[in-house]
């Protein structure tokens, strides 16, 4: 049999497309399979939170997000689903299950009467108007924690297709996102979980408007909060300095921010971020980076929230969430393999 690890010498896992079919089409070459990235909980288990638009853990056998569609007013209108992963990443293939009554559609492309995407005509079971625009109520945690992120209120809820007819699921960077709108978009969970010692948060996102809502304050992506002084762990924050025009990456607790690095609109970055509340630091990078060390006062925590998209009302990210997966561990030692994963999957860097 011939070697398919290589195409034209580049490693498969390198190829991001061939002839214009993204990588994660591709399900094998002459009836080869073609390897893909592993799932990374496979390989980096016991996360306390986990959610992508991708499988993160092959035994993970629940849906990817629950979404509502909105036909602004007609028939249909804010119908919810579950949609399950299609080949190991959300697409207007997958399957939807569990929906609202009265709906007959059996993929996410008919649940949203699409049209004609990629060469596939998805028809109209549903006699939608027109095409819907898709919201995801809750992003389910594939950990096994169960620590789902949702969000019950229509306006606040993160987009993942706009309602444009013979459009494909937004993207960024070629692999399906999850848009927030930088206003009140967020998806919270309160957990009665505990935490005493390590904290490890590796994201991946893109700000498309690094702009703070309110002098000195931030965008954060993702945080893990408690009421407590010091108590408040967040990762891949867009930070503007002295609310002039510089604006940075930071890992951070309440009162005390670590730069990291510059940080650039409309670019896809991959945060890891490490927290110890028994030796008081806080390191984090960008990009597989050197990881930047602070020293601080870091409580542990109990009964904390779970914010995706934000970490305060005056802190709501802007742009576009693919993937966020925590810790209660120290992920140094792994942080290498975690970060490679992450990176051939989405090929940020």
């Amino acid at each position: 049999m011939p070697d398919i690890s290589k195409i034209n010498a580049l490693d498969i896992g390198s190829v991001s497309k061939v002839d214009g079919l993204a990588k994660a089409s591709i399900l094998d070459i002459d009836g080869v399979a073609v390897p893909l990235v592993a799932p990374p909980l496979d390989t980096y288990t016991s996360a306390i939170a986990a959610y992508s638009v991708r499988l993160l853990r092959t035994a993970y056998t629940g849906v990817a997000m629950r979404v509502r569609r909105d036909t602004a007013g007609g028939t249909g209108d804010d119908d919810e689903a579950d949609i399950a992963f299609d080949s190991g990443v959300i697409s207007l293939d997958s399957a939807i299950s569990n929906a609202s009554a009265g709906v007959t559609a059996t993929t996410l492309g008919q649940f949203l009467n699409v049209g004609t995407v990629g060469g596939t005509t998805y028809t109209n079971p549903d006699s939608l108007s027109g095409t819907a625009s898709c919201f995801v109520d809750e992003w389910k945690d594939q950990s096994g924690n169960a620590n789902h992120a949702s969000q019950a209120t229509f306006a606040s809820q993160p987009q993942i297709h706009s309602g444009t007819v013979n459009t494909d699921l937004i993207t960024e960077n070629g692999k399906p996102a999850v848009l927030f709108d930088g206003t009140d978009d967020t998806l919270t969970r309160s957990t009665s979980d505990s935490i005493t010692g390590f904290v490890s948060l590796f994201t991946v996102g893109t700000s498309d408007n690094l702009a703070p809502i309110l002098p000195n304050n931030a965008r954060s992506l993702f945080s893990i909060d408690t009421t407590v002084t010091n108590g408040q762990r967040r990762a891949n924050i867009i930070w503007n300095a002295g609310a002039g025009t510089n604006y940075y990456h930071y890992t951070s607790v309440y009162g005390a921010n670590n730069q990291i690095a510059s940080a650039t609109v409309d670019t896809q970055y991959l945060h890891s971020s490490i927290f110890d509340t028994v030796g008081n630091e806080s390191d984090g990078a960008i990009d597989g980076g050197t990881l930047v060390n602070f020293s601080g006062t870091i409580n542990t925590m109990s009964n904390y929230d779970i914010l995706v998209g934000t970490s305060s009302a005056a802190e709501n990210w802007s742009g576009y969430i693919q993937e966020i997966i925590a810790y209660k561990l120290d992920q140094d030692t792994n942080r290498s393999g975690i970060e490679t994963n992450l990176n051939s999957y989405f090929s940020i860097f």
